[in-house]
This record gives C-alpha cells, structure tokens and sequence, in this order.
C-alpha cells in the first residue's frame, strides 16, 4: 500500500509556510498541528527577499472549533433572528410557520378546492349537486358524457362545460365493422401456422449469413458495487486515468466474420505501487 503525507508544520506557529525561502506548488496542501488550520497554495512560487511567502498565497480552511467561534460572532453581529435574518410570523417579512395540524394559515396561503367527481343519471341531478364547487366534474350515464362546473351556482346549466374527447374510434378494420377479430388471413396475410413456420426456421437466409449467424458471439462488460457510473460523457472524461489502460488486439480468422479478441491491463506509471511514497515533507 502506497503512503501518501501532507505536508505539515510539526514546530511552533499559526501559520503556513511563509518568509523568504522555500517553494510551494499550486494545489499542495499544507496542515498546521498548532493552529489548527489546513492551508492550500493558490499557485507555485519561489521565496525571495522581494517576493517573499505570505499567508494571502494560502486558501486558509480553519479547524471545527475555530469555525465554530467564528460562526458565533458572526450571529451574535448580524443580531439574527431565529430563521436566518428573518423573524417567524405572519407579517410583512416574516417567515411562516405550520400550525398543530402541520399547515400553513390560511391569511398565507388560502384554501384550495379539491376536484371531487360526481356520477348522475340525468340533468336534474347534475343541477341539483349543492356541493359541487368550481372544477368539479358530474358524469352523466344518461348521455356517457362528462360536464365541469366552470362558475357558480351548480344550479345553472350554462355554467356546466361539456369536456370533449378526441373523435379517435375506429370505425372499421380492412373492411370489417363491428367485432372484429384480427388474423393475419384477415389482414390479407398468410395462415397463422405458415408465418409461425417460417419464423421458426432459418429458410430465408442464405448459406453465407447462416454460417455469419452462427459465428456471433455476444460480449459485455458488467459493473460492480464498486464502479461508478458517470453521467456524461465528459464526466468520464474528467474522472477517469488518461491512457490508464493498455489493450492489444488479437485477431482470429478462424471465425466468419473474423472475431478480434482484446487483452487489456493498466498501466503501471499511471498508478501508485507497493513499494510508492509520497511525502509532503515538513517545514
């Protein structure tokens, strides 16, 4: 197993690498046992006496406790109120809170009527529903029809709209009306049991594709638990080792159509071995 250390300050101090000697890369990071912070370079540089190392050339990430100190004197500042910068309540500005029964009041948020369905057996009854609200729809058996109420009151006719269906029926099938049961003879195909046959057998192909269809193989390759599946293209792209794989083609006439077989293996300066160290260091 590999091991890999961050660079890290074992000695006194609060801060990351910083004065006029030493060399930091982009990217590398730097951990401070002392001042309990994490620090990343912003970009590679040289120390010099004009140019010296500086905490600003540092991403400065603060340890749980520092964070944590940090957030209460932000609050404590800001005088925030108990949902972020805003007080629960009703009023203007205020954020809403649910009453006993997990809703909202209704000065926030009004009422909504629900759609209901109401099956009648003629006009009257349509007309007599007292509970029907706007959206309601009565089904009407006496006409196979369906009617929503578009305004109030119910009791009016003219207030019911009729809701149409696509005119979408099938009126005949190849020249059959009525019930009709469908057969490839009565499409104009041939019986049930010659189709069958000839589907079942390879009489159609000639000699060159049999032997062509008898050669395919199939071949896959299946992930497991632990491979990730990426969401696009260019996610694989940015996920995976370049050229982290090698793979030989081996090819074999002996089948039709010629099957090439492929051996594959990872390169090995792409990956950490055994025997690998990488060390950060100290300062």
């Amino acid at each position: 197993m590999a091991t890999i250390q961050i660079k890290r300050r074992t000695t006194a101090g609060t801060g990351p690498l910083i004065g006029t000697t030493g060399t930091v890369k982009a990217g590398e990071p730097q951990v401070d046992f002392t001042g309990e912070h994490l620090y990343i370079a912003k970009a590679d540089k040289i120390a010099s006496v004009s140019v010296p190392l500086a905490e600003t050339d540092y991403l400065k990430i603060p340890g749980v406790a520092k964070v944590d100190a940090q957030i209460d004197t932000k609050i404590t500042a800001l005088n925030l109120g108990t949902a972020s910068t805003k007080n629960t309540g009703t009023g203007n500005g205020n954020i809403p809170i649910l009453d006993a029964n997990g809703k909202l009041a209704d000065s926030v948020v009004p009422k909504i009527a629900m759609t209901n369905t109401y099956v009648v057996a003629s006009q009257t009854a349509m007309l007599a529903l007292t509970n029907a609200q706007e959206g309601d729809v009565a089904v009407r058996t006496d006409l196979n029809k369906s009617y929503i109420l578009k305004a109030e009151p119910y009791s009016t006719l003219a207030n019911w709209q009729e809701l149409l269906s696509p005119t979408d029926a099938v009126t005949s099938v190849n020249g059959s009306t009525g019930a009709v049961t469908i057969s490839l003879a009565g499409l104009g195909g041939v019986a049930l049991t010659t189709y069958n046959t000839h589907v079942a057998s390879n009489l159609h192909l000639t000699a060159t594709q049999r032997t062509i269809l008898d050669n395919v193989k199939i071949s896959e390759i299946i992930d497991t638990d632990g491979i990730a599946l990426a969401a696009s293209e260019a996610a694989y792209a940015s996920a995976v080792v370049v050229d982290g794989l090698v793979y030989y083609p081996v090819v074999d006439t002996a089948y039709t159509p010629t099957k090439i077989k492929y051996k594959l293996g990872i390169d090995t300066s792409k990956v950490l071995q055994p025997s690998s160290i990488i060390d950060g260091g100290t300062y």
